[in-house]
């Protein structure tokens, strides 16, 4: 039912039932256009199981990307990230362990994100 990287996409139908596309709801078009961007850029490639210990550079989900959390760079800006990163784990588990558990792939992401935008009545249009 999950789409893998490497796999047939998942459908839309399929996904809108799924726990982790409830989730993804619950971010603000902003945010989910910013998730989007990352996406569509290609140079940044989302981390796994990167929510305590982000150690040795940019290492963020999609949601910390979403939210616009960066990764810290010292001990004080760490305390903080961790804080956030409990808070966020609590109110996105379903979409966290989904990530962190490869049952959703970067074009799942993207597919979900794009539905949840046109629900909204947000178009995207490709710049090129």
């Amino acid at each position: 039912m999950f789409g893998k990287d490497n796999a047939k996409p998942t459908r839309i139908a399929d996904m809108e039932g799924q726990p982790w596309y409830s989730d993804m709801q619950k971010l603000t078009n902003d945010e989910l256009i910013r998730m989007y961007n990352v996406i569509n850029d290609g140079r940044y490639e989302f981390a796994k199981n990167a929510w305590y210990i982000p150690i040795g550079g940019d290492q963020r989900c999609p949601i910390m990307v979403a939210k616009g959390y960066r990764s810290p760079d010292t001990l004080a800006k760490m305390a903080e990230f961790q804080d956030t990163a409990k808070f966020l784990e609590q109110e996105f588990r379903n979409f966290i362990d989904a990530w962190d558990f490869g049952l959703i792939s970067v074009q799942d992401i993207e597919q979900a994100l794009l539905k949840i935008l046109e629900s909204r009545n947000i178009e995207i249009k490709e710049h090129s």
